[in-house]
């Protein structure tokens, strides 16, 4: 696998259903509103680095059912290296069903299927340890330990954004190899006890060797090296559909750091990124190319010359 970044984590089929309100007990009730579209954490984040222009890898597994076909071939369409994702006999593809009522909040039912047997025995150790950033996505411990072990072996970024199943990594391990940690304000409170506030974020920064890069939704985004303090305000653009906007920020922030190392280049590019994906239904279906971020930035007098630089003639 001759990839700059390799994912690890979740493929699923993602359905989103938008009711007036949440069904009860034997209810019946027709959404006004709904969509079935591809999804998963590392899926996410690997489609949008391969539309950035960034030659991306996906570790994963799908079950060999008409999902999975499909994923494989649009995936492996927009350029993602697909060589590694494991096709399991008698399984079904990972479903994420969303439910959600503007009034009465929404509720999440998901059903692994294949992505139960992702763990450590599937890594390719000898494929993985080309690469140059190795991202976690999810609460995989098996496969967090073992690709911190590769990463710093061969001297690979290591990168993890541990989500809503981060309750099963073990930090005490992981954090000290830990080169990029991505997390939401629920996340950073759930996982560590913290507010998404300098005086709590710093010193925590300073735990570990890396950078800790926090997603606030509408109020954009921080990040800190232990040194440094960083702000990237929202951009403002028509919301259709958030799902996914978190993969795609990740896939934003280690492209722009990887070719100019500025976090707050970084995190700007990160919040374009995310901005664009949310002006489409489907985590996927809005992900933007690099010209778009650019354009995007370039609105807001943000300039990124210095990451477009890297791509010369080739960027989309």
């Amino acid at each position: 696998m001759s990839v700059e970044f390799v994912a690890i984590g979740r493929i699923n089929i993602d359905i989103v259903i938008d009711t007036d309100k949440l069904p009860k007990s034997s209810d019946h009730l027709v959404g006004f509103d709904g969509q079935i579209s591809f999804g998963g954490s590392a899926s996410n984040f690997a489609s949008q680095s391969a539309k950035l222009g960034v030659k991306a890898g996906l570790v994963s597994c799908i079950g060999d059912d008409i999902y999975g076909q499909i994923i494989l071939k649009e995936l492996s369409k927009i350029g993602v290296d697909t060589k590694t994702v494991l096709v399991l006999e008698n399984q079904p593809t990972g479903v994420f069903m969303l439910v959600r009522s503007k009034s009465e909040g929404s509720f999440v039912v998901s059903q692994p299927g294949a992505n139960k047997f992702l763990n450590q025995s599937i890594l390719d150790v000898d494929s993985i340890g080309r690469t140059r950033v190795i991202h976690v996505a999810g609460g995989f411990q098996q496969m967090a330990t073992q690709a911190v072990k590769v990463a710093t072996t061969n001297g690979i970024m290591f990168s993890l954004d541990p989500g809503r199943t981060g309750h099963n990594i073990d930090f005490s391990q992981v954090l000290p190899h830990t080169d990029l940690l991505f997390l939401n304000r629920s996340e950073l409170k759930q996982h560590f006890k913290l507010d998404p506030k300098r005086s709590d974020l710093i010193p925590f920064a300073k735990t570990f060797p890396g950078i800790v890069i926090v997603k606030q939704g509408r109020e954009g985004a921080i990040a800190t090296d232990g040194f440094e303090y960083y702000e990237s305000p929202v951009f403002e653009v028509p919301v259709k559909d958030t799902l996914g906007a978190g993969d795609a920020f990740a896939a934003g922030f280690i492209t722009a750091w990887t070719r100019a190392e500025n976090i707050e280049r970084a995190l700007h590019m990160a919040n374009a990124v995310a901005a664009l994906t949310i002006t489409e239904y489907g985590a996927q279906k809005g992900q933007p190319s690099l010209n778009q971020t650019a354009g995007l930035l370039k609105k807001f007098d943000v300039d990124i010359s210095a990451v477009l630089r890297t791509f010369g003639s080739k960027r989309r």
